[in-house]
């Protein structure tokens, strides 16, 4: 019989694996047209996403749980709803240049290499190494702005490249300062794209939908900014060197 400890440990394992349930849903959303939903469930993917890794470490997963690799099965699972699942959503909704297998392989070659690079999350120091494949938060976007296929395509190969440069972008739950700044954001920007996505097309939603890249583009500076603070310190112990 499982102690408690351990009944936890593997009901976080659970709550990461049912993310598999919206992405199943938004598989079957988008094939059946229906991208608003699909939309959704992206959206509670992410917030899954968002608080296991808080769960894990708090039941000690790795202990009372030994028996399932989590960081195996979150891997599996974000692949699956970071990429496999907008990148079905993009070929569905048209938003892509012809031929459309070239940019999907393109996407899920460079996602293959971020997930299994031993860099790729830096968790000691809160980064995650080269474009974390935010390719639902992206689908997102581009969906609800209209955005043009050439605008697109071009978006894509840009971050597929990005992948395998070494910059560091923002592990959000295991930053040690600034965390509680990137949570509060978070749940003001989740609300602002459940609002505008409620709405339908016009100057409203356009608004809400720009208002909230501003966290966005927040995060983006706050990841390079840190990740050249971070890096100081051994640029110039390798001038002194010189």
């Amino acid at each position: 019989m499982l102690s408690r400890s351990s009944l936890h440990g593997y009901l976080v394992h659970i709550y990461t694996a049912s993310t598999l349930i919206f992405v199943a849903l938004g598989i079957q959303w988008v094939l059946n047209g229906k991208f608003r939903l699909a939309l959704i469930a992206m959206i509670i993917t992410i917030l899954i996403d968002a608080t296991d890794g808080m769960l894990a470490r708090k039941f000690r997963v790795k202990e009372t749980a030994a028996s399932v690799d989590g960081a195996l099965l979150d891997n599996i699972v974000d692949f699956l709803s970071y990429v496999l699942l907008p990148l079905l959503f993009m070929v569905q909704a048209k938003m892509l240049l012809e031929p459309v297998t070239v940019w999907l392989s393109l996407v899920m070659f460079a996602s293959a290499f971020g997930f299994s690079k031993t860099t790729a999350k830096l968790a000691d120091k809160g980064f995650f190494e080269g474009f974390p494949s935010y390719w639902n938060i992206l689908v997102f976007y581009l969906y609800l702005l209209q955005t043009p296929a050439t605008f697109n395509t071009g978006l894509i190969a840009l971050l597929s490249g990005l992948v395998f440069v070494p910059l560091r972008f923002l592990y959000i739950s295991r930053l040690k300062r600034w965390r509680t700044l990137h949570f509060s954001l978070g749940a003001l920007w989740g609300s602002l794209c459940l609002y505008a996505l409620s709405l339908n097309e016009g100057s409203l939603r356009t608004g809400l939908l720009y208002l909230s890249m501003a966290y966005v583009i927040f995060y983006t500076l706050h990841s390079l900014w840190l990740d050249f603070e971070g890096r100081l310190p051994q640029w110039r112990i390798s001038l002194l060197k010189r």
